[in-house]
């Protein structure tokens, strides 16, 4: 076998084992709340959409930076950097308009079926609130991650992109309980 091979799995090891536990933490959090979020099954609902958004920004914003870091086209550092600023924004802009359409689709059909017309407006709060705050922290460990790796050599392919979905998923997670426990209904 090539050392190629050896080193990448070398490399996983740790980045897989940490998104494996994560991935646990994730369902425990989730087996924890289970009886406020059969109550509300809206918040079920929601869950996948913005799991799968706030994993997918987080792994298009290393996929950039990581490619520009290679290509030198921006600096490999987190204070005054103005490429990492820009990815960042227009990920938040991307994330606002794909939560507000999951928000606007998903709320009413919810309310209506569900007999919860009093609560749409809420809701689609929790929704907004819950993906901006779990895209929000995706994209910075996503940042984070992605200077971190390149600074060390080793490659965001096999070391960050593992580790980030599982951000994702846990902070959509996290966020969804959070927000909906602030608005008292888990």
């Amino acid at each position: 076998m090539s050392k190629v091979f050896w080193n990448i799995l070398k490399e996983s090891q740790i980045p897989l084992t940490l998104a494996a536990a994560v991935g646990v933490l994730s369902g425990a959090l989730l087996e924890a709340r289970l009886e406020a979020l059969i109550s509300l099954p809206i918040l079920l609902a929601i869950i996948p959409p913005l799991n799968d958004m706030a994993g997918d920004l987080g792994t298009i914003i290393v996929a950039r930076l990581t490619t520009a870091f290679y290509l030198g086209s921006i600096e490999p550092k987190l204070r005054k950097n103005r490429g990492l600023r820009t990815n960042l924004l227009s990920l938040m802009l991307v994330s606002t308009i794909v939560i507000l359409y999951i928000g606007f689709v998903l709320s009413p059909i919810y309310s209506v079926t569900l007999d919860m017309n009093g609560m749409l407006f809420t809701v689609l709060i929790i929704v907004m609130l819950a993906g901006m705050m779990g895209v929000f922290f995706t994209l910075l460990f996503g940042i984070f991650l992605s200077v971190l790796s390149f600074k060390k050599g080793y490659n965001p392919d096999t070391v960050v992109m593992p580790m980030i979905t599982l951000i994702g998923d846990f902070l959509s997670i996290a966020s969804i309980l959070f927000i909906a426990k602030m608005f008292g209904l888990v």
